[in-house]
C-alpha cells in the first residue's frame, strides 16, 4: 500500500475533533529536528490536502514517524497501532516484477532511479530485511 493512501487512511478514521488536533500538533515542533508546517497552511485543509501536504513536508517516512508521534501524544493508540503495523508490513512489500524465467534472477532490471533517504538530525533510518543487491550509504557530518 502506498504511504500516502496509508496516512490518508489513518486521518479519515479520526473523527473530527482528533484531526483537527492532529492539525495543531503539525504545526509544533514534534520532532527535533523536523520543521513545523506552519498553521496557516492547514487551517482549512481537508484530510485529502493534509495527508499531501505531510509528505511534500517530510517525505514519506518522516511523515509516517511525525504522524505516529502525534497520535501517541493524542492517546489515540488504536490508530497509532493500525498505521505502525500497517506501515511495518508494507515496507518490505515491494513487489517483484514477474518473470517467465525463474533462471535469471540475478538479471533483473535495475531500478530506474536510486532511491534517495535524507534522514534529519537524531533520526533513524528503517530500512526493510531481504537481498537488496549492492547497498552504497554515505553519512555527511
Amino acid at each position: 500500500m502506498l504511504v500516502s493512501q496509508l496516512l490518508l487512511g489513518t486521518l479519515e478514521k479520526l473523527r473530527q475533533d482528533d484531526f483537527e488536533t492532529l492539525k495543531f500538533y503539525l504545526s509544533e515542533n514534534v520532532l527535533d529536528g523536523c520543521n513545523p508546517i506552519p498553521q496557516s497552511h492547514l487551517e482549512n485543509a481537508s484530510r485529502v490536502q493534509t495527508a499531501r501536504k505531510m509528505i511534500d513536508t517530510y517525505g514519506e517516512d518522516l511523515a509516517v514517524k511525525v504522524t505516529v508521534k502525534i497520535l501517541k501524544d493524542m492517546n489515540c493508540n488504536g490508530p497509532k497501532q493500525e498505521l505502525e503495523s500497517r506501515y511495518a508490513a508494507g515496507k518490505p512489500a515491494t513487489p517483484a516484477p514477474s518473470s517467465s524465467s525463474s533462471s535469471s534472477s540475478s538479471a533483473a532490471a535495475p531500478p530506474s532511479a536510486p532511491g534517495v533517504v535524507i534522514a534529519q538530525d537524531r533520526s533513524v533510518i528503517i530500512a526493510p530485511n531481504g537481498t537488496m543487491g549492492a547497498l552504497n550509504i554515505t553519512i555527511n557530518k
